[in-house]
């Protein structure tokens, strides 16, 4: 009888992989340095993240490294701890080798071996596959252990890499990245088009795609349940089916263990393996739409049993919550399939609705306690947080708008966050809630005034001013029968908006009348808001000295205390206003000055607005800087769907500058260089923008690199590149090519490989760069 674990013998023992492996480039690296440095590497991740299919991978990658071969122990059919080494010994071919207990015989059989052992889904049976392996390490010392499992093992010499879902496209990839540079999107497509042979990525289905892996996350086994849903359904229709509990997902592979057959199957094996309090504290968990902290998680889901520290700990190390740390800052959060089945306790349990409230009363909180410690050194942490909490604050008042009588805590949100959504930019989403949860309470209380100043704000900041009176108007109604705190808001609302509607002088008195009024009442913050907005009002209408008055007492607010946000805008308007008169070089460092604290905040609209003003002061000198810098502050306008439009006068700033460049450069050369600034970056522009000199090295290497890859693109590909540049879609390039939309596309696709470009503004501005030269 040949004697087991010869290498040829061993190697053998790996299963055959039977659809092809995507992706994961970077992280198998990662693990073939860890098992240099360790003799036992855990795989830790939820089910169906790909574990088994990379440890398998990795070991096949890895079998010349290991002279007496590379072993696979599958433990997921155990049921008895006790037979795990004999299920061990059966994968070294031992059975019947020895008459002595199983652990012995192993022990005995691996000591002098070089071998890789791959156990593979140790969870259920955790603390014997520790001890087991723990003895394996201690007694052969040429045997390394590649585990999965949804938990480590926790023993000593134990690497723990976690595995990461696939990589996916964020929202509008799809309309300027090539798609399968993900591996999610890679990963579709190989299942796909093994079921359906002619399948491919085309304009028209591209978005379903995009939204199918973005939705499922990135998770292997989701994706390939969803792909094999192609044989009943096109792609578009699966997008369209894929719900938040994901029933489209509900058939997979005969021959795949029960547990992985479907992402429900998947979960129930993860929820079985749980004690009552983790699948409790799994349960209250889940009310948390995007992830959490744990000052949040104690007060919702603590109830009376205080911290549950130990049981997030332990779906931590079971992989049913992820943690990931940021600025100091632990957030946990649950992928979407985890997260149904959470909620779907919560149902049974009836618990569902008091979890939501509880969940809805703490965010409420939140933008209460963000709004009245807004005026601190804590306001960009604040920034920070609730752009992290963005989600949560969404189903909090989708609750408040959804459930009868819930309406009045969203409208109390919704007006705490005036300063964050004119921060972020958040006047569309922010006014749709408005519009839902206004009528549900029409009674004139000082809330609603409140809220009536927050939607009018935001709607005048986007220019609708066709909204926004009826809003101050009501508003201001309720506010003089109230009196008191809510008419000076309104005051203050009512110069806000005479000043979008290029009342200044009528703007400047109310603005007056409100710091008055909030310096009486030891309103202080909103002093200092009115200060500045009154130095931006003075500057439109000419009035230098007053607005750097209004400025100079913006800043004796402010700084102080460490305030960043009223603080950039009086910069901003600061350096407008010495701009105007005479002093560009002051005005440019009062414009860097703004700049600065904008990309701490990462505040698009105030980084929007420095970009224009530096433009406008170096105009003269430098056109081309000038418009490149406009082209890069419409990349901000896009995201928040407003611009300089929304204030006339200062507006007039905006065409007198792009008068001066196109006078400057021509229409064609002001083209070329504003689809630059379009191609670029946030963080390139800011530093072009600041004019680093690193940043300015980085464009000129940068150009030189363009050049060299001048001559890659064939004359088709060229033609299309010059179609680009001119604003052709797919569909504009094919009726002027007289070529399928399809045959465009894929031309596109190759003009982005071949120059390492990520979307359809870097081709164009690339296409000026060759025009720059000829």
């Amino acid at each position: 009888m040949a004697e087991p674990g010869s290498g040829l013998e061993g190697h053998a023992q790996l299963p055959a992989e039977v659809t092809s492996f995507v992706g994961r480039r970077s992280e198998r690296s990662q693990i073939r340095t860890l098992l240099t440095e360790s003799r036992l590497v855990t795989l830790t991740g939820f089910g169906g993240v790909g574990k088994t299919r990379l440890a398998l991978r990795m070991a096949a990658e890895l079998r010349r490294a290991f002279a007496d071969g590379t072993f696979f122990v599958p433990l997921g059919g155990l049921t008895d701890p006790d037979w795990l080494p004999d299920a061990i010994s059966a994968a070294l071919g031992l059975q019947g080798r020895s008459t002595r207990a199983a652990p012995t015989s192993l022990v005995e059989y691996l000591s002098s071996r070089n071998v890789l052992l791959i156990l593979d889904n140790c969870e259920h049976v955790i603390d014997a596959a520790a001890v087991m392996t723990d003895t394996i390490l201690r007694t052969s010392p040429k045997v390394k252990v590649l585990a999965t499992s949804r938990e480590p093992l926790r023993i000593t010499g134990e690497t723990v890499h976690p595995v990461t879902p696939l990589s996916v496209p964020a929202r509008g990839d799809e309309n300027s990245v090539p798609l399968q540079q993900f591996e999610s999107v890679s990963l579709f497509v190989d299942r796909a088009t093994a079921l359906v042979p002619d399948f491919t990525i085309t304009e028209e289905n591209r978005a379903a795609v995009a939204s199918i892996c973005r939705r499922l996350e990135g998770i292997p086994l989701a994706i390939e349940l969803a792909a094999a849903r192609l044989r009943s359904m096109s792609v578009v229709e699966l997008g369209q089916h894929l719900g938040d509990r994901w029933e489209v997902l509900s058939r997979g592979s005969r021959t795949a263990p029960d547990r992985q057959r479907t992402m429900a199957a998947c979960i129930d094996w993860s929820f079985d393996l749980c004690t009552d309090e983790e699948r409790d504290l799994w349960a209250r968990a889940s009310v948390f739409v995007d992830g959490f902290e744990l000052d949040a998680m104690t007060a919702v889901c603590g109830g009376g049993d205080g911290f549950l520290t130990d049981e997030l700990a332990s779906l931590v190390e079971k992989s049913i919550v992820i943690a990931s740390e940021n600025a100091g800052r632990t957030r946990y959060r649950m992928l979407p399939p985890i997260r149904q089945r959470g909620l779907s306790r919560l149902r049974e349990q009836g618990k569902l609705r008091e979890l939501r409230s509880l969940h809805r009363d703490w965010f409420v909180d939140l933008a209460a306690r963000v709004s009245a410690d807004w005026v601190s050194p804590r306001q960009v942490e604040w920034i920070h947080r609730l752009r992290r909490e963005s989600g949560n604050m969404r189903s909090a008042l989708e609750f408040c708008s959804t459930e009868p009588g819930e309406a009045e805590p969203g409208l109390r949100m919704g007006a705490d966050l005036l300063e964050f959504g004119l921060a972020d930019g958040l006047f569309r989403p922010g006014r749709i809630w408005f519009s839902q949860l206004l009528p549900q309470v029409p009674e004139p209380t000082e809330t609603r005034v409140r809220a009536l100043r927050t939607g009018c704000w935001w709607a005048a900041m986007q220019g609708d001013m066709e909204h926004a009176e009826p809003l101050l108007a009501e508003g201001r109604a309720i506010a003089r029968e109230l009196g008191g705190h809510p008419d000076t808001l309104m005051t203050q609302t009512a110069a806000f908006v005479a000043m979008f509607e290029g009342e200044t002088a009528e703007s400047a008195e109310l603005f007056n009348q409100a710091i008055k009024e909030f310096t009486a009442s030891g309103n202080i913050s909103q002093v200092a808001h009115c200060q500045a907005l009154l130095a931006l009002n003075l500057t439109i209408s000419g009035d230098i000295p007053g607005a750097m008055a209004a400025h100079a007492a913006c800043l004796a607010i402010t700084e102080p205390v460490g305030e960043s946000w009223y603080r950039s805008y009086s910069l901003w308007i600061a350096g407008l206003a010495t701009w105007a008169a005479g002093d560009v070089a002051g005005g440019v460092e009062l414009e860097k000055a703004s700049l600065r604290l904008k990309q701490d905040m990462h505040e698009r609209i105030g980084i929007g607005l420095t970009f224009e003003a530096i433009a406008l002061m170096v105009a003269p000198t430098d056109p081309e800087r000038a418009t490149i810098l406009l082209g890069a502050a419409e990349n901000e306008w896009d995201k928040i769907e407003t611009s300089t439009k929304a204030l006339p006068g200062l507006f007039s700033f905006h065409e007198m500058c792009v008068g001066q460049l196109q006078e400057a450069l021509g229409n064609d050369g002001y083209d070329a260089a504003w689809a630059k600034g379009r191609a670029l970056s946030q963080s390139e522009a800011i530093s072009l923008a600041l004019d680093e000199k690193v940043a300015s090295r980085g464009v000129r290497a940068a150009a030189k690199a363009v050049k060299q890859v001048a001559n890659v693109l064939t004359p088709r590909e060229r033609q299309i590149a010059d179609l680009v540049f001119k604003g052709f879609n797919n569909k504009d390039i094919a009726d002027a090519l007289v070529i399928s939309k399809r045959t465009a596309e894929t031309h596109v696709e190759h003009i982005l490989t071949k120059l390492g470009f990520n979307n359809r503004n870097q081709i164009a501005a690339w296409v000026a760069e060759q025009a720059d030269r000829d």
